[in-house]
């Protein structure tokens, strides 16, 4: 019921020195000087966070909770996240996206796995839509999914400048973005425009043309995998100089295929020493999409697939190596992605606030971290779950000892096939039936 941390220098991000925390149930009760007299409450866990740096949990507004990519075959398709993998990265909030593949992956799938994630113990929102416009949706109008279903927040990953893309025109964009708004505003929620921008050499000329001809506020649009290559940045910083929000791919990244991109951390330098405001910069991982490298031909000779985990990393290599303050690039990846999607309590050390909460060593390795007031990861292993993440799979070479023979254990036998006996399976016990998936 309640977790006591004392001792962590606390960053809210703000910086608010070295105090106490409480959290019960999902939420942040109290921060303050001394905390100890909850410790004669019942039930009460306590940790001693002395020498540590406490922050919010994370907010990752790009991951393919359900797998993307598809672009080399059927079998590229990328695998769906699991819920430690999320929380080892000190990941609390996640936006789920669809990407290329709007076809063999649904908007209605993309829901049912935030709603998993929710249950296992984090907290997950989604965008309707996929790369192609028409996008693709589950009421029929991104309008009508932001009003209607509680977990759409915004509408995305819409494709500009990149060869996937349908190559929507001004006017398709500006209907998207006024389908977006409205909804967010019916709702009471962001009603955000999130638009990936490929390495074409129109970078964002197509977004200036939508927001010069328009009164939509620039607030609705969010273009991200701004640091795709370095003329794509400096566009980016020209545009959040104009007031525009910009996000950062911390899963882009230099690397023995990628010669062109720049690295996170040192886009985020970019982006400051551009003057660029710290509240317009945001980061996310887009984690579990594929990462597929062309060459100027359109052959595929390469595939990746992003990680969660280099959310934090680039934060990390941001304050150590590119010498930005804590709590601005701490803030790039909680609470200003909270103030563009409109979270309001997340992102922040508060009372009131959700019990979303990160631990680390001085030197900013993940030690701890709280989802919804839940001991997720301790000591940087995690110690929480998806519903299969930690079972054996009947069947799977974990199971070895019992493939290949029956196991009346199990809820379905598996046995050798035989080829004299077109059934795979046996007969249920007296002829009952048994429906299987």
């Amino acid at each position: 019921m309640f977790t006591l941390i004392q001792g962590a220098d606390i960053y809210s991000p703000k910086h608010l020195g070295v105090k106490d925390v409480i959290l019960c149930f999902d939420r942040i009760l109290a921060v303050g000087d001394d905390l100890s007299h909850f410790l004669h409450l019942p039930d009460v866990t306590h940790i001693d966070a002395r020498g540590m740096y406490l922050f919010p949990g994370l907010i990752d507004q790009h991951v393919h909770i359900t797998g993307g990519g598809g672009e080399g075959g059927f079998h590229y398709r990328t695998p769906e996240i699991s819920l430690s993998h999320i929380t080892a990265a000190g990941v609390t909030t996640v936006v789920g996206v669809l990407g290329t593949d709007g076809v063999t992956r649904s908007t209605s799938e993309l829901l049912a796995k935030a709603k998993a994630l929710d249950n296992e113990g984090i907290t997950a929102y989604i965008y309707c839509g996929a790369y192609q416009v028409p996008t693709r949706t589950i009421t029929g109008s991104p309008r009508s999914d932001l009003v209607f279903i509680d977990k759409v927040i915004g509408v995305g990953e819409i494709a500009i400048a990149d060869t996937r893309s349908s190559h929507p025109s001004e006017q398709q964009l500006v209907q998207l973005a006024s389908e977006a708004r409205v909804g967010g505003l019916l709702a009471g929620k962001a009603g955000v425009l999130h638009i990936h921008v490929g390495d074409d050499d129109s970078k964002l000329s197509k977004l200036f043309d939508v927001i010069n001809k328009t009164e939509l506020p620039k607030s609705v649009f969010v273009p991200t995998h701004l640091n795709r290559n370095p003329d794509l940045l400096q566009d980016a910083i020209r545009y959040a100089q104009e007031g525009g929000f910009v996000d950062i791919t911390s899963g882009i990244r230099p690397d023995e295929h990628d010669h062109i991109s720049v690295k996170p951390s040192k886009a985020i330098r970019q982006l400051l020493d551009g003057g660029v405001d710290p509240w317009q910069i945001t980061m996310s991982s887009d984690s579990n999409g594929s990462s597929p490298i062309f060459d100027d031909q359109g052959k595929l000779v390469a595939m990746g697939i992003g990680s969660i985990a280099t959310l934090w990393e680039e934060t990390r290599d941001a304050i150590v190596e590119e010498g930005v303050p804590i709590e601005t690039a701490v803030g790039i990846v909680t609470r200003h992605v909270a103030r563009v999607l409109k979270l309001n309590d997340k992102g922040i050390i508060q009372a009131g606030a959700a019990g979303d909460v990160i631990l680390t060593d001085k030197e900013f390795r993940i030690v701890h971290v709280f989802a919804k007031g839940r001991h997720m990861v301790e000591n940087g292993v995690p110690i929480v779950f998806g519903m299969y993440e930690d079972r054996i799979i009947p069947g799977s070479p974990e199971a070895s000892a019992h493939t290949g023979r029956k196991d009346l254990k199990r809820g379905r036998a598996m046995i050798e096939h035989d080829p004299r006996d077109p059934d795979d399976f046996p007969k249920p016990p007296n002829n009952g039936r048994r429906y299987c998936c």
